[in-house]
């Protein structure tokens, strides 16, 4: 365990979880041992930190740092901070990244695989449940790694799905990892453990409470490409997860619901604003690994264990064929200035949202509803994942 860590602890004691000062301090010391050596003094040079926070961080010493460490030793959880190659870049990316993060488990390369995040209201429908254990089982069997909250309803119905294809599953705790919240889940935690990670924020013996959970569904998103919402009210934790996504220029997706439904309201509006809808799995997977081979699809459905939904055999898999004609912009369209703005920053050659982003100067969240919003106007066509070009 490196000695930054203990120091990153010390760091978050002192200031809290959830502070957009941790990523400045990391920025600003390439050794974080210097501002705790540094006293009061280093303390108020570094010109961040609030007379409160300084004196807090004055009154804690490291032994409160050290005792974390033994614990966490103890329970066999791994603490990677964020200086460390094993913290997920990703994570280190968003303004509000964790100082330590506690891992059971293993961590799966984020950089070498997709990752979604499945999320959706506590209170699920029965079709809600199916949806989301349809879901894990098939972006898993994709080779996708698929994130949720541990909570009730459509995060656990998400869980078991990946357990049941044996994939990569991890949970994001709103408490410490060994924190006794939910225990009826403990049997699926312990199984999420085993196949993949149990991450936190939060130390071990942290008790969960109701502030902890919008803050720990930042890193639900961060660590994911996207979010999909299965079900969920319009005032809910998992829309509080698609505001995190959609300021981290994350891809969200909704999964169309029950229109009388006040648990699919939240997702249905969702998909009004901009949000990829999702009527199967392989809407996913082609967002992201373009047109799926007809093989996989049956490979999947001739599956036991797979409640996979076969495309029409109609289904045109060559819709990229090389005798397509090449597309131009279409003069005299209804579209709004900054409709134009993202329509005309795209061309034959697939482009990355990103560099239509720079292009527009606009932001990625508004950039993310426009190109959705011309994908249903049949202007445009996603390529491969945040690829784009015209149609």
């Amino acid at each position: 365990m490196k000695k930054s860590t203990l120091y990153y602890i010390w760091l978050t004691l002192g200031i809290g979880f959830c502070s957009t000062k941790v990523r400045y301090i990391h920025k600003l010391y390439s050794d974080i041992s210097k501002l705790y050596e540094g006293s009061e003094q280093e303390l108020r040079l570094c010109g961040v930190f609030t007379e409160h926070e300084i004196d807090k961080l004055l009154k804690t010493d490291l032994s409160a740092s050290e005792a974390i460490l033994r614990r966490s030793e103890e329970l066999n959880f791994k603490v990677y901070d964020i200086s460390m190659s094993e913290y997920p870049d990703r994570l280190r990316q968003i303004p509000d990244a964790p100082a330590v993060i506690y891992v059971s488990g293993e961590l799966p390369d984020f950089d070498s695989i997709n990752s979604v995040a499945i999320v959706g209201t506590r209170k699920a429908t029965v079709y809600g449940i199916k949806t989301a254990m349809n879901l894990g089982i098939n972006l898993s069997k994709s080779g996708f790694a698929v994130i949720s909250g541990g909570a009730l309803g459509i995060d656990c119905a998400a869980h078991k799905g990946v357990l049941q294809a044996k994939g990569t599953a991890i949970c994001v705790l709103g408490c410490g990892i060994d924190y006794n919240y939910l225990m009826e889940n403990k049997d699926l935690r312990d199984a999420v453990e085993k196949t993949g990670a149990l991450v936190s924020e939060y130390p071990p013996g942290h008790p969960s409470s109701s502030h902890n959970f919008p803050q720990r569904n930042r890193i639900i998103s961060a660590l994911s490409d996207g979010v999909v919402v299965v079900e969920a009210p319009i005032k809910s934790g998992s829309m509080i997860t698609v505001d995190f996504a959609l300021k981290q220029g994350k891809d969200v997706f909704a999964v169309m619901g029950n229109v009388d439904s006040p648990y699919s309201a939240g997702s249905n509006l969702l998909i009004k604003e901009g949000a990829v809808p999702v009527t199967c799995w392989q809407d996913v997977v082609e967002f992201y690994k373009g047109v799926v081979d007809e093989g996989v699809y049956e490979e999947l459905a001739n599956d036991s264990n797979s409640v996979a939904s076969v495309p029409s055999k109609n289904k045109d898999i060559n819709a990229h064929s090389v005798n397509k004609p090449v597309p131009v912009h279409k003069p005299d369209i209804n579209l709004t200035d900054d409709e134009k703005s993202v329509y005309y920053a795209i061309g034959n050659d697939p482009v990355h949202i990103d560099v239509i982003t720079d292009r527009t100067s606009l932001p990625p969240h508004v950039v993310i509803r426009i190109v959705s919003s011309l994908e249903l106007k049949d202007l445009i066509e996603n390529t491969n994942g945040r690829f784009y070009a015209l149609k």
